[in-house]
């Protein structure tokens, strides 16, 4: 069986994903746009769907002050 080389875009989203859990908003900022570009060059629009459904959660889950 072959292990699957994981390809740019899903360490950027993985970055993204941790950039969010440890509240670095600015890095995650960074980040999404690093997958809109790369997404409108490549046509790879669900893992920027899964970026932002992803920190919808994440938000969703912050206490609103």
């Amino acid at each position: 069986m072959e292990k699957q080389i994981p390809t740019l875009g899903d360490d950027v989203l993985a970055a993204f994903e941790r950039a969010c859990k440890e509240g670095d908003l600015q890095v995650a900022e960074h980040l999404l746009r690093a997958l809109e570009a790369m997404a409108d060059r490549a046509e790879e629009k669900a893992r920027v769907d899964q970026a932002y459904l992803g920190a919808a959660r994440l938000l969703g889950q912050k206490p609103h002050h």
